[in-house]
């Protein structure tokens, strides 16, 4: 009984302690009910609200498409400035990689004649008149002193030529081209000018005294003229004049013998050509250095007036010289053989020549023949239809027939010739090691073992019409142009 009394008890302590812990779990959750409840009647919207919004969630219905259309129209704005941004950055950082940076590059052969220098230009970009500047020994050259040869106009393109006047400028001096485009200045080429050289006057030969010849009698003998054999002519007794040519065909320069074969008394004779050359001898001897077909004619003017004939033809063909293109430099020692000629017409007026220390300003239509005498070692460019060096130290010069001087040619600036061709121009070349290799018409043909002697004949313009020879001491020699034959031969 105790022990259930004991129980009771502690079950009704048990109780009582939940009942505390009720009561004070509920105090909290009425505080907690009465925060909710007053939240509730703050939130709660009024019957007027709730009208509000009612509306308010139509108008946002109604502004959905406007609103789609807007967000459209940013992304294409978006779109295009990240277009232009990734353009701007091309601009500044890949097209300048992808451009070329600096000046250009350009190669260039120099030459010079008397107080100009020509420069050749082999290879690189177009090069503007506005973009270049020109210096000799740091001094300014104008751009009146210097001119592109051939008639060509600016821009300065590959394959011409630039000619300097350097004349009224210290020499010896360099010359800079300077590249002024983009930014500063920059030098392209450079080269150095030479003083012009004063030639050596050739000394007037002492006349030797005439012996004294003791008189005695002379039979007087007959001159006797050429044996020129008269073809029949069934038509001899109306062509009162009669002549005749030999050859009448031939390789360029073919050289013509003419003869008067007129049987009557005339008193003046008069031969025409046929390239604008003339004569008034009764055998006269003529060369046509240029390829084509021309008519000489014989032209008398008779003792007896009442004597009169046309004037007979013959047509006379010259044909080219077949050559082929060469080109040949290394280390080697190079000559020229005496006995060369170069022939040529003036094209325009104001060219000069300078032979002897005397100029010679040639007008157009001039025929020019310039004979080397002794060979040796001269320096030739012809180029672009110019001749821009010719130099050698004895040469005799005639100019429409007629001899002008001889002697050292030390400048010849023809800025265009009409028509150009040369005879019997021949260059020996001794090979140095290791040897010479040259390409005929583009393909390798020439080769010379050192001491072998290479002979180049007949020597011209080439099929692009440059003619180009030089020697640089201690380095050896250049030669570009056509040639009629080579061989290579081991001197004894």
């Amino acid at each position: 009984m105790m022990n259930e009394e004991e129980d009771m008890l502690e079950l009704l302590d048990d109780e009582g302690t939940a009942d505390q812990f009720d009561l004070e779990l509920d105090e909290p959750e009425e505080e907690i009910l009465s925060e909710v409840d007053e939240s509730i009647k703050e939130t709660k919207p009024e019957p007027g609200d709730l009208d509000k919004s009612e509306e308010r969630g139509d108008l946002d219905e109604s502004e959905e498409p406007v609103a789609h259309e807007i967000e459209i129209d940013i992304r294409l704005i978006i779109a295009a400035v990240v277009a232009i941004a990734a353009i701007i950055v091309a601009s500044v950082f890949v097209i300048p990689i992808l451009m070329p940076s600096g000046p250009p590059e350009v190669v260039m052969t120099p030459s010079q004649s008397g107080e100009d220098l020509f420069l050749y230009y082999e290879s690189g970009p177009v090069l503007q008149e506005q973009d270049l500047r020109f210096t000799l020994g740091g001094a300014e050259i104008p751009m009146g002193k210097i001119m592109l040869m051939g008639g060509m106009n600016w821009p300065w393109e590959q394959g011409t030529v630039l000619k300097i006047d350097t004349s009224g400028y210290e020499k010896p001096a360099t010359i800079a081209v300077i590249y002024t485009k983009g930014d500063g200045e920059n030098l392209i080429y450079s080269t150095g000018a030479e003083p012009t050289p004063t030639p050596t006057p050739t000394p007037t030969p002492e006349p030797t005294p005439e012996p004294i010849i003791t008189p005695e009698i002379l039979v007087p003998h007959p001159q006797e003229e050429p044996d020129w054999q008269i073809p029949f002519d069934g038509f001899a007794d109306k062509a009162l004049i009669r002549f005749d040519a030999r050859p009448t065909s031939g390789i360029q320069p073919l050289t013509v013998q003419f003869a008067d074969q007129t049987q009557i008394c005339a008193q003046n004779r008069s031969w025409d050509f046929g390239d604008g050359m003339s004569s008034n001898v009764r055998y006269p001897e003529h060369t046509y250095p240029f390829p084509g077909t021309y008519m000489a004619s014989l032209d008398l003017v008779f003792c007896d007036p009442g004597e009169s004939s046309d004037s007979p033809v013959k047509e006379i063909t010259v044909l080219p010289v077949d050559r082929q293109d060469v080109l040949l430099s290394g280390p080697g020692t190079a000559n020229i053989d005496a006995g060369g000629v170069l022939f040529f017409t003036v094209k325009g007026p104001g060219m000069i020549i300078r032979i002897g220390g005397r100029d010679h300003y040639l007008e157009k239509g001039d025929l020019v023949s310039i004979m080397i005498n002794n060979g040796g070692t001269g320096s030739i460019s012809i180029i672009n239809n110019a001749i821009i060096q010719f130099n050698f130290d004895n040469v005799s010069v005639w100019i429409n027939g007629e001899e002008y001087e001889t002697g050292w040619l030390t400048n010849i600036n023809i800025n265009q010739y009409e028509q150009i061709a040369s005879s019997d121009i021949t260059f020996r070349i001794i090979a140095r090691e290791p040897g010479l290799k040259g390409l005929v018409n583009g393909i390798p043909s020439i080769v010379a073992s050192p001491g072998q002697m290479i002979t180049l004949h007949n020597a011209g313009t080439d099929s692009t019409g440059k003619l180009l020879f030089s020697i640089q001491d201690g380095a050896g020699f250049s030669f570009r142009g056509g040639i009629e034959s080579y061989e290579v031969t081991t001197p004894f």
